[in-house]
């Protein structure tokens, strides 16, 4: 007698929860409409039902005990952030910010309460504690952003204060990432609260910045618009030498190195140099290889010192202490190189197998010769396509490095920009990514033979 499989149940997807998600989402902003009507009462009540229906929509029903703290959390919640703010602000200001803040913490607060009487456990009630508060700090600043509210120090004339609006874009915000958190808690689905808390603050980033769909569409379009930028002179970029020989490029000098082979030397330069300096400094900054912890921690507060410094700000370093030219490049690609490898090296050396230098150091061998003869052959495919990957890094970074000064084919793009020659560096820039296109898949099928 044979058993009847039984065919397992589905895992769940996240995208069953968007009907949930929007449904809290809108039950807050509608609620918004009623604003401070009932000292805001009615505003909780109404997102507090949607929270509950929404959990129930989502297939995880809550019992009348649990129903009521989640609404009475809400309600407490509107009832705070129509109390405690003033109905026009003076300014934006941190404080303001943390008020909502903790108005909308006494929502999370319940949502909390509800996690552990259902067993969620204290660190998924914490976790959803915070999103509702962390929702409420960010929907001040991005009316603001939105001009939904307008602070008297941004305005002339009648200002906008805290209305109808503000209580519905607040609504909106917090009961997409407050109710999102809950959603996601409740169902182990973590895509839901990590989406959604990112496209809104992507969403309120643009506005910060001015970022907007239709103006990129009219900025771009203004292209069109560049003087001299269309065809691109192809006849002065290539010249009339060999094909690897751009004579036009050095305006009318023989004495000048070619800038797109002096580009190729810095990269070259730097890449050599800076990834020898690495190999020690990788060592050193690993726990399995370091020979002891305060030079481990040196090694890695060194390397994080250089890798906050952009290559461009090293450039620009360099090229006031040591003179404009590929020199300052060189040096500024060196620290460039050193910095990447460093970290990328030193992070496969932590994920080895140590049980070959376990082996090397029952045997006596002392630190450094295990080292090299157990670690070394593990992570030296890795190193060598590192080093590629660093290489062609190089050669577009030596582009915009020459731009201040320090060299390459940048400081050429940067002189025909200066004359308003848009033809030409549209011909520069195309030459540069053929060429750059070429030795990026060059190094791409170096890389995946050696790892």
């Amino acid at each position: 007698m044979t058993t009847a499989q039984v065919r397992p149940e589905a895992p769940r997807r996240a995208v069953t929860l968007v009907p949930p998600l929007l449904l809290v989402a809108a039950a807050f902003t509608i609620g918004g409409f009623l604003g401070n009507l009932a000292g805001g009462v009615l505003w909780g009540l109404v997102g507090g039902a949607g929270l509950v229906a929404a959990l129930r929509l989502a297939g995880h029903p809550l019992d009348p005990i649990d129903a009521g703290i989640a609404v009475a959390a809400s309600v407490g919640a509107t009832v705070a952030a129509t109390i405690m703010l003033p109905d026009t602000p003076e300014s934006l200001t941190p404080n303001l910010a943390l008020k909502f803040a903790g108005a909308w913490a006494i929502a999370g607060v319940g949502a909390g309460v509800v996690m552990v009487r259902r067993n969620g456990g204290i660190a998924k009630a914490v976790n959803v504690a915070v999103a509702w508060a962390g929702a409420g700090l960010l929907a001040v600043p991005a009316a603001v952003a939105y001009d939904i509210l307008q602070p008297l120090e941004t305005v002339v004339g009648d200002p906008i204060g805290f209305g109808v609006g503000t209580y519905v874009f607040a609504g909106l915000a917090v009961g997409l990432i407050g109710g999102g958190a809950v959603l996601s808690a409740m169902s182990g689905l973590h895509t839901v609260i990590v989406v959604t808390s990112v496209l809104y603050l992507t969403v309120y980033a643009a506005a910060q910045v001015g970022f907007t769909l239709p103006g990129l569409v009219r900025n771009v379009a203004n292209i069109t618009e560049v003087p001299n930028f269309w065809p691109p002179d192809f006849e002065w970029a290539i010249g009339d030498g060999d094909w690897w020989w751009f004579p036009s490029w050095e305006f009318g000098s023989t004495t000048r190195d070619n800038p797109l082979v002096e580009t190729f030397r810095i990269a070259i330069i730097s890449c050599v140099i800076g990834c020898g300096l690495a190999l020690p400094l990788a060592f050193n900054a690993s726990r399995i290889t370091a020979p002891s912890r305060p030079l481990y921690y040196s090694s890695k507060g060194f390397m994080n010192v250089i890798r906050t410094i952009p290559d461009l700000f090293w450039a620009m370093l360099f090229a006031t202490s040591v003179g404009i030219g590929p020199f300052a490049g060189t040096l500024a690609l060196i620290m460039f190189s050193l910095a990447i490898m460093s970290k990328l090296l030193s992070e496969t050396i932590d994920a080895i197998d140590e049980r070959p230098l376990e082996a090397a150091r029952a045997t006596g061998s002392s630190h450094y010769p295990a080292v090299r003869t157990s670690v070394l052959p593990q992570v030296l495919p890795n190193y060598v396509a590192y080093a590629l990957y660093i290489f062609e890094i190089n050669i577009r970074a030596s582009v915009v490095l020459g731009i201040v000064g320090a060299g390459g084919i940048g400081r050429v793009l940067e002189a025909q920009r200066s004359f308003f020659r848009f033809d030409r560096v549209l011909a520069i820039v195309t030459v540069i990514f053929v060429i750059v296109f070429v030795i990026e898949q060059i190094s791409v099928a170096l890389r995946r033979r050696l790892v």
